[in-house]
């Protein structure tokens, strides 16, 4: 059985994030992450758009044993079989909403694969059951990083995720006196005003499949999209060239390490030194630690200038999202004009006009579908008994009504 967290939980969510895996490398590299502390913060402040936690408990059948018995693989924590042959099965995920938009992150799962033969199994049913809860929420995309090579990545690719693209991770252990200088200031702050020329920026670095996959608007630029346990302080720079931005600079300062991420033209290559310049000056204000800077496939003018700078390959990933919602066509409704079928004359009868009543006008009978050498004789007949009836009332009213003189 697979639900969401309660209080009852917090000793299984102790346990069990000892032995988990955090998939969100800016978290796991940036600072401690404690699943507990951000499954109670959402849970006590009943946040629907933060970090949602489920567990799974379940008893599972297994071969017959005699008493309780250990079974433990090398690397591997003990598992206990009770005596029924049923042995309880219990895993915990976690997916964060990202504020603001109809997208989350896959950021935990335990067991790890290396600490117990169930993990597969346990990971495929907290993801199915993550990815229904997400859509009933309305969130749209879910996203997840992976490594490239590993058994967890095939799990996530049977519960319908697929990797759209891939990034390289970049370390800098330590700054030195020259990454402090900046002499001169050539990128301001981030507004508000500048998240329609950032979108123009992305669409001009990211191929088409990751802006589909991604689906960015402008409100995909704001800085502030962690819930609070999981929050840092993060500063977004942009360098203008003749009115337009031709680079953006976002980092986030944690407690272990710092991340920067560099957006940059591809026509504006040649200014990559002075973009990671300016990240590095402000980086210097943070407390010392390590810095990580992600780069991805279609980014590879700047993996040369990361090194040039220090920065030392540390590790790649896949980046994956599954959608929740399917495109649906349906057939496009538009307005048909109705068969041409126009009123046209038809010739008056005797019966229907009196002698004794005087036309003031011709009296039009409506007749459809006629063919159109029928309606011109009906028309030049009407005229012709029009006419004729006039002659006639006139003759009438001239002999005092008499026609038969």
């Amino acid at each position: 059985m697979i639900r969401s967290f309660g209080v009852r939980d917090l000793l299984l969510v102790s346990n069990l994030q000892k032995k988990g895996m955090c998939l969100d490398p800016e978290i796991a590299l940036t600072r401690p992450y404690s699943p507990l502390l951000a499954a109670l913060s959402s849970y006590l402040l009943m946040q629907e758009t933060g970090t949602s936690t489920f567990i799974l408990e379940a008893g599972e059948q297994d071969s017959p044993s005699i008493g309780p018995r250990d079974e433990r693989s090398p690397g591997q924590e003990r598992r206990t079989v009770e005596p029924s042959g049923r042995r309880r099965v219990q895993g915990l995920a976690q997916m964060r909403q990202r504020r603001g938009r109809p997208e989350a992150d896959v950021i935990y799962l335990a067991p790890s694969f290396s600490t117990t033969d169930e993990a597969p199994t346990i990971w495929h049913r907290l993801l199915t059951h993550l990815c229904a809860r997400a859509g009933e929420r309305g969130i749209q995309r879910l996203f997840a990083h992976l490594a490239e090579e590993g058994e967890e990545i095939e799990i996530f690719q049977q519960v319908g995720f697929s990797p759209y693209t891939r990034e390289d991770i970049f370390r800098l252990d330590r700054l030195s006196r020259s990454h402090r200088q900046l002499d001169k200031v050539v990128m301001r702050p981030q507004q508000a005003v500048d998240a329609w020329a950032l979108q123009r920026l992305y669409a001009s670095v990211a191929p088409r499949l990751v802006q589909q996959a991604e689906s960015l608007g402008e409100r995909g630029w704001e800085r502030s999209s962690i819930d609070w346990p999981l929050r840092s302080k993060s500063e977004g720079y942009v360098l203008e060239d003749d009115g337009e931005i031709v680079s953006y600079l976002l980092f986030h300062g944690g407690r272990i390490g710092h991340w920067m991420r560099i957006l940059l033209h591809p026509q504006a290559y040649e200014r990559a030194d002075e973009v990671i310049r300016h990240g590095l000056a402000f980086l210097s204000r943070y407390p010392p630690c390590p810095i990580y800077c992600s780069v991805r496939e279609y980014e590879g003018g700047l993996r040369d200038r990361l090194q040039d700078w220090g920065f030392e390959p540390f590790g790649s990933q896949a980046i994956l999202v599954k959608h929740t919602t399917v495109r649906i066509k349906e057939p496009a409704r538009k307005l048909v004009p109705a068969l041409d079928k126009r009123a046209e004359a038809a010739t008056p009868t005797m019966s229907q006009v009196g002698p004794s009543r005087r036309l003031s006008r011709p009296q039009l009978l409506l007749v459809v579908g006629a063919s159109a050498p029928q309606r011109r004789t009906e028309v030049r007949t009407t005229n012709l008994n029009c006419a004729l009836l006039s002659l006639a009332a006139c003759l009438k009213n001239a002999r005092g009504g008499d026609l038969s003189r």
